[in-house]
């Protein structure tokens, strides 16, 4: 076996010292949550005789201030029956592509393993 004759160098104290760079590490951050609108309950609280028998909690009925008109809400549906119909159309195109490229190598395979005695 041979001796190794490489040199390896080794930081030594009087090496002298890099320049540290002034800008912050990069920190990956959430992205922001959307807020979601608590749902209002209402607490009812029965007493007999100074105690507590029951407490029953019901839901409170939202807003309809928010909500879209009965046109918009068909105008919606419509649109995005359109644009299903656009991505079904460009997956078909995919697909075609697809077996555009495969068929020649199918029936190249299909050949060889015609030709091929058993």
């Amino acid at each position: 076996m041979g001796v190794n004759t490489q040199k390896r160098f080794m930081p030594t104290a009087n090496a002298p010292a890099t320049p540290k760079t002034t800008t912050p590490k990069k920190r990956r951050t959430r992205k922001a949550s959307t807020k979601v609108t608590p749902v209002a309950k209402v607490t009812t609280t029965t007493f007999k005789g100074g105690k507590v028998v029951a407490k029953k909690s019901e839901f409170t009925r939202p807003s309809t201030a928010r909500l879209i008109t009965w046109e918009r809400y068909q105008k919606d549906i419509t649109t995005r029956w359109q644009i299903h119909n656009y991505e079904i159309q460009e997956l078909i195109k995919d697909f075609q592509k697809g077996i555009d490229f495969v068929s020649p190598y199918h029936t190249q395979l299909v050949k060889q393993i015609k030709t091929i005695n058993f």
